[in-house]
Parts: structure tokens; C-alpha cells; sequence
């Protein structure tokens, strides 16, 4: 056999392209900078980002997209580079080039395959997808997954730039597309994973998601989601405090009577506790339950209520891969036993899998995607899922009442508040102007 193979150095096994160790450099990342502006617009504050990365990073980075670039917001990126298009490009289409670094190919199976082997060979991508379509290849993902995890024990294996997703367009927010574009199971997938090599972000604004891209391409030897849709909607944070979050794993902690933001576990007092925590992961479930704090404070002011935000999620539990929020700490921010409404952006077995091993589980009510999707309006679409403010709101009221008449009389009118709000979108297809020209609040 040895007489017709090739000289040694001319073998496959040889390629020094196949060891990843001899070739990976870091990544060069540009400088966050505080977004400004009327609205949050996530999507557009990453595709602001990634352009820079391009710009840094012309050799060794590359962005994978099925044909969607445009339409998910990323499109800053065409400010530094273009898809890669090896046929005649006519004069009247753009962004197009031999050399180009973008990726667009109608098929997730193929752009997953062309990310693998980029990042094999020692360089760093990203892939973005309508999150209703991640799905495609989650059983890829889950045998990439594998890989790494054997790879680990492998002394000649070296850093690998972690595999990055950014899925948006998201069931929360399909608006025109409908029922058949709603499906948040990819995050599933990611955090079901014993082997500790996945995580997912969900950013509540852009200087969240920037912070969050940043973190993620930072990364080694692992998998990373990033989930927010593309649509203005309010900005909750200052880029300091969205710093701040993700270095405590990715969580926000409010106490409303105090209006405190409380970033040290260790300072929560235990003798000045809430009556009820009002907890989301997922931006506009976020935005709903700021809202239904809004109204609970204008109402009801002496029921004391924590606002808990949680940014990260990983295999490990709640938080990052490095800063897992532990059980003692758990209870310092959700308490031994108050009741804690939750809402989140998938499915709602999907957190109830992840708070088990917390205190006392039972007491948190979670409530998420129900499988109950059409083309409608944003409000209708939470509404019929039971996320909306009023219903976050209602539950509220009900987890502290204790045959409260005021208490029972104003959940029945936040019902009344809610019908009207449905029967207005259902008429005229828009969301009712209450909904549409609320004033959130800012931390």
C-alpha cells in the first residue's frame, strides 16, 4: 500500500488545514458603543457590530445566511463585504462578489455543512436563521455537539471558534408570515444537552444583543444561540447595565418599592422581602411583563414586586457557562417562597426543565409558546398564548390575593382592558393605539 500513496507531506491526514490549532487566531473585536436612537432595533445594532467585525477580520470570518440577510436586518454588513457569487453578476444586482464573505444559500443543511468546515479549519462564521426554520438542523447541530465533547479528550485538538447562531424573524412577530413561522424549539435542542456545550442568550434590546454577539464570538469549543427579533421596540438598558447583566450570568434583578437595581446577590436583604417576582427571559415577553409591572405599580403600590430578567440560559442551569446562577443564590434573588410569575420566550416545559433542581419550583408559574399561532397582531398573538400584560397582570393579582374585593375587582377589569384590546385588533387589524403608544420604562 505504502508504494502508491502520496509523498507524506502531500496526504490529507497531513494538510496542516486540518488542525485547527495551526491556524486559529483570535478574533479582533470592535469596540461597543452605546446605542442611541427613539427605539431599540436589535438586529440592525448586530448587523452595526458585525460590519466592524468584517472590516478587522478580513481573512478568517464569514457569515452564513439562507437567503435572509436583508430581511433579519443584518444588512450593515454589505457595508464591508458582499455574497460570494462566482457566475456573472449583471449590473442592476448588488452586493455581490467573487471575493465575497456572505454566504446566502436556500438551504440550512448546506450553510450548517459550509460553517462546520470553516470553523474546522481554524477561522470563525456565524449563521442566522428565521428561528422557525433552526429546526432543519438541529439533528447537525446535535452531532457537531457530539464532536466537541469527544474532541475535548484529544490532546492534539486546540481551540475551535464556538458555533454561533442568531436566529430572529420569531414567532412572536410574524406578523404576515402566520402560524407555519412559529416554532422556538431550536433553543430545546441547544439546552437539552448534557455535555455543558451549549448556551442561549436572549437579549431584552440592542445594547443587550450587542453585548451578547460580542460575548459569543469570544467563545471556544462551544455552541451559542442568540434569539431577538428584528422590530423596534423600546430599550430597556443603558449599555453599563447590559454589561453589567451579562457579567452576573446574564440576570437583571429591580426591586420596584425601591426602585433599586440590585446587582450583588449577596447585598439582598432577607428581612425586606417581595410580595410577588414578576420573572421573563425573551424580549417581548419582557416587554409585557415591564408593562404589566407598570400597571400593578400604578394600582396596586403596596404590593411589593422584584422585576427578574433573565438574559442567559446553558445546559448547567440559569447564567452563562461561567457564571451558572447557584441554587443559594437562586434563593436570594426568587426567595424560598413567593410566588413568581414567569414569562418565556419558547416553550414553556422547556424552563420548567431547568428550574426543577431550584427551590421550590412549584410556586413558579411559567407561561410561554402554546402552539397558538396565526397571522395577527403583536398583542393578539401574546393574548392568545397568555403572556399578555393583562394576563401577566392577572395572575399577579391572584398569587397575592388573599380575598382581597379590590384585588378581584381590578383583575376583572384588566380582563375587561384585555377584550377590548382584542376586539379593537380584530377589527381593525391593527393593535389598539393603549397598546401601541405605551410608555415603558427604562432601568
Amino acid at each position: 500500500l505504502d508504494d502508491f500513496l502520496p509523498e507524506k507531506s502531500s496526504r490529507i491526514g497531513q494538510n496542516r488545514f486540518v488542525d485547527a490549532s495551526l491556524n486559529f487566531t483570535e478574533l479582533e473585536l470592535p469596540e461597543i458603543h452605546e446605542r442611541m436612537g427613539e427605539k431599540s432595533l436589535a438586529m440592525n445594532a448586530v448587523g452595526d457590530f458585525l460590519k466592524e467585525v468584517f472590516e478587522k477580520n478580513p481573512e478568517n470570518f464569514r457569515f452564513f445566511s439562507p437567503d435572509e440577510t436583508y430581511s433579519n436586518k443584518l444588512d450593515a454588513i454589505f457595508k464591508a463585504t458582499s455574497r460570494s457569487w462566482q457566475r456573472e453578476i449583471k449590473p442592476w444586482e448588488k452586493d455581490l462578489s467573487k471575493n465575497g464573505r456572505v454566504t446566502e444559500i436556500l438551504s440550512e443543511h448546506s450553510l450548517q455543512g459550509l460553517l462546520q468546515g470553516y470553523i474546522l479549519t481554524g477561522r470563525h462564521g456565524i449563521l442566522t436563521s428565521y428561528e422557525a426554520f433552526a429546526p432543519i438542523i438541529s439533528s447537525m447541530m446535535d452531532q457537531y455537539a457530539k464532536f466537541l465533547t469527544q474532541s475535548k479528550e484529544v490532546k492534539w485538538r486546540g481551540y475551535l471558534a464556538s458555533l454561533n447562531y442568531i436566529l430572529t424573524s420569531t414567532g412572536w412577530r410574524q406578523d404576515h408570515n402566520g402560524f407555519s413561522h412559529q416554532n422556538p424549539s431550536f433553543i430545546d435542542e441547544v439546552l437539552r444537552r448534557e455535555n455543558g456545550i451549549g448556551q442561549i442568550f436572549l437579549p431584552a434590546d440592542d445594547n443587550s444583543a450587542v453585548v451578547a454577539i460580542s460575548k459569543m464570538l469570544k467563545y471556544r469549543n462551544n455552541i451559542n444561540v442568540l434569539v431577538a427579533g428584528k422590530t423596534p421596540e423600546p430599550r430597556y438598558f443603558s449599555l453599563e447595565i447590559a454589561q453589567k447583566q451579562l457579567e452576573n450570568g446574564g440576570i437583571f434583578v429591580f426591586d420596584s418599592w425601591k426602585n433599586q437595581e440590585i446587582t450583588d446577590w449577596n447585598l439582598i436583604p432577607e428581612d425586606d422581602e417581595p410580595d410577588l417576582i414578576l420573572a421573563a427571559s425573551g424580549d417581548y415577553v419582557f416587554k409585557e411583563t415591564v408593562a404589566a409591572l407598570q400597571v400593578l405599580l400604578h394600582d396596586v403600590p403596596q404590593v411589593k414586586i422584584r422585576l427578574v430578567y433573565i438574559q442567559a440560559l446553558c445546559g448547567e442551569g440559569i447564567g452563562t457557562f461561567e457564571n451558572v446562577l447557584l441554587k443559594s443564590d437562586f434563593v436570594k434573588i426568587f426567595t424560598k417562597n413567593k410566588p413568581v410569575i414567569f414569562a418565556f420566550h419558547g416553550y414553556a416545559k422547556t424552563l420548567k426543565s431547568i428550574l426543577f433542581d431550584y427551590e421550590n419550583p412549584a410556586r413558579i408559574q411559567i407561561n410561554g409558546y402554546e402552539e397558538k399561532g396565526s397571522t395577527t397582531t403583536p398583542f393578539d398573538m401574546l393574548a392568545r398564548n397568555r403572556v399578555s400584560r393583562y394576563d401577566i397582570a392577572v395572575r399577579a393579582l391572584n398569587s397575592v390575593n388573599k380575598g382581597n374585593e379590590v384585588f378581584e375587582n381590578l383583575a376583572k377589569e384588566y380582563q375587561k382592558r384585555q377584550n377590548d384590546a382584542l376586539r379593537f385588533a380584530r377589527e381593525n387589524s391593527v393593535d389598539a393605539p393603549e397598546i401601541e403608544n405605551w410608555e415603558y420604562l427604562k432601568f
